[in-house]
């Protein structure tokens, strides 16, 4: 297997391309090992810990790589859903590639939007760290063991997330051919300059995927404290559990759930912490946060180009304004109001200055990053893991078990004691309902859709339209298992450079 020279560039930061050089170096600012080749830059367990952070650092983003968890992830799984719509009447454009869905071409997904390279970069600076431990490079590692060994595994747990996420968007669903079609490029070797790698079948990709995961918690190396900003066990099994209820392993998606929530120190919100627990001040914030980018400053994540200002209204009426991108749907809306005692009623905002009235004084935004390009970032969450189990238990025909994971959520969320459910009148469309209820804005909706093969209807005629824009028909209502929108294209820049890149046939 071969890659590309244009991912190995970005991966090592040896060489970058003349379509990099116009945003700067800041991305790779991490000395030594993003500007050195690997054989002299890990020697010691001081070098890795510095590369380690390079790894995160490139998951994380900067204002002027925002593809992946920068932004795009999170927007790229929201507003190609239904409860989730770019903010036509007030947003910054910055939405909206991903909600009209009018690409026709890859070059219409240019290196600012397309999920790709950011990912790879990640891989390749796992990998640096996977080959140096096992490579025995690292001169100390005797000495110091246990970090060591924590920092292997860490990487192959986010080499495992960045793989299982380009598998995602770019390959069919392992459910809709049992895995058969292709996928991505499976990366687990730091590889020479000009080497070049073509995809692999999404089936082998979940393999690489669940061997990473599978040997990372086995290994005893991970944390099992609360850490963070880091992975660390929980984390690991919670990725895991989502990787398997994507793959319709349903009763291995159910084990591994439930041994994070008998026994790991997270605990769910409760419905009098919900609100005040997404910002970082608040006591409660961490109960749930299983894995988070920690936000320090301006300069440690993408400021006022991240995810988080997208959500927060463009208003001068607000100290600090965002750029109103995103806002939930009518009809996301009224299914909250459905509950009027559902506290995640007050996790929207009414907009401070409507003069368009174009919301009808309904709560439209997001406040699920009050601390705007402060607060930190939810990537895998308690409340998931719970709602995994549910859906794994109750398609494994435990309803029992289903009922009691979903209640759990349900009983932390309301105070109606009717909405809780039972054995005998529990649905999968039930389940559904609440996992979009608890993770709106959370980069998690089309992906939940696409793989169980959901169409997704934002509207079918003037008469609930809601406050969506015009679309055209192939973006009102997509058959996600069929519709040509419903994969993205390889981005041109890499399919130019990677004459053994297969592309995706859809266009």
């Amino acid at each position: 297997m071969k890659l590309s020279k244009y991912i190995y560039k970005l991966a090592c930061g040896a060489l970058v391309l003349s379509a990099l050089t116009s945003c700067g170096n800041d991305w790779l600012d991490v000395s030594p090992y993003d500007g050195v080749p690997s054989e002299t830059a890990l020697k010691n367990s001081a070098a890795l810990e510095s590369a380690r952070t390079g790894m995160y650092k490139a998951l994380k983003g900067t204002s002027d790589f925002v593809d992946y968890y920068g932004r795009n992830m999170f927007v790229y799984g929201d507003v190609r859903g239904e409860d989730v719509q770019y903010n036509a009447s007030y947003g910054s454009s910055r939405a909206e590639f991903y909600y009209k869905m009018e690409y026709r071409t890859a070059d219409d997904f240019g290196q600012g939007s397309a999920i790709w390279q950011s990912p790879l970069i990640t891989i390749g600076r796992a990998n640096r760290i996977i080959a140096a431990v096992d490579g025995g490079k690292i001169s100390d590692a005797s000495s110091n063991a246990s970090a060591v060994a924590q920092y292997k595994n860490e990487a192959r747990v986010v080499r495992a997330l960045c793989l299982f996420d380009l598998t995602r968007v770019y390959g069919e669903p392992y459910l809709k051919d049992n895995g058969a079609s292709l996928g991505a490029p499976i990366d687990t070797t730091v590889y020479d300059y000009n080497v070049q790698v073509g995809r692999n079948t999404v089936a082998e990709c979940y393999t690489q995927v669940i061997k990473d995961l599978t040997e990372a918690i086995s290994s005893g190396a991970l944390s099992t404290s609360k850490t963070q900003g880091y992975i660390n066990k929980w984390a690991a099994e919670a990725l895991l559990s989502r990787v398997y209820l994507s793959k319709g392993d349903y009763k291995n998606a159910l084990s591994v759930s439930e041994d994070v929530i008998n026994n790991s120190p997270y605990k769910l919100w409760t419905r009098d912490q919900y609100v005040n627990a997404w910002s970082n001040t608040d006591a409660s914030h961490t109960n749930e946060m299983l894995f988070e980018f920690v936000i320090t400053n301006t300069s440690d994540w993408v400021d006022r180009e991240g995810y988080a200002y997208l959500t927060i209204e463009n208003s001068s009426k607000l100290s600090d304004p965002g750029y109103g991108d995103i806002v939930i749907t009518k009809s996301f809306s009224d299914s909250l109001l459905t509950d009027g005692k559902d506290i995640r009623n007050d996790i929207v905002a009414a907009a401070t200055d409507d003069s368009k009235n174009a919301f009808g004084g309904r709560k439209v935004y997001l406040k699920k990053f009050p601390m705007g390009r402060y607060n930190d970032i939810p990537v895998l969450r308690l409340s998931e893991v719970y709602l995994n189990a549910a859906e794994a238990a109750f398609d494994a025909h435990d309803k029992t078990a289903a009922a009691k994971y979903l209640n759990a959520i349900i009983d932390n969320r309301t105070t109606d004691k009717s909405r809780e459910v039972t054995a005998s009148n529990i649905t999968a469309q039930r389940i559904y309902m609440e996992r979009r209820k608890e993770l709106v804005g959370e980069g998690q909706r089309y992906f939940d859709a696409l793989r169980r093969g959901e169409t997704i209807t934002r509207y079918t005629s003037s008469a609930n339209q809601g406050w969506h824009s015009i679309l055209n028909p192939d973006a009102q209502v997509i058959n996600t298992w069929t519709s040509k929108k419903a994969l993205p294209l390889i981005p041109s820049y890499e399919m130019d450079a990677n004459s053994n890149m297969q592309q995706n046939p859809l266009y």
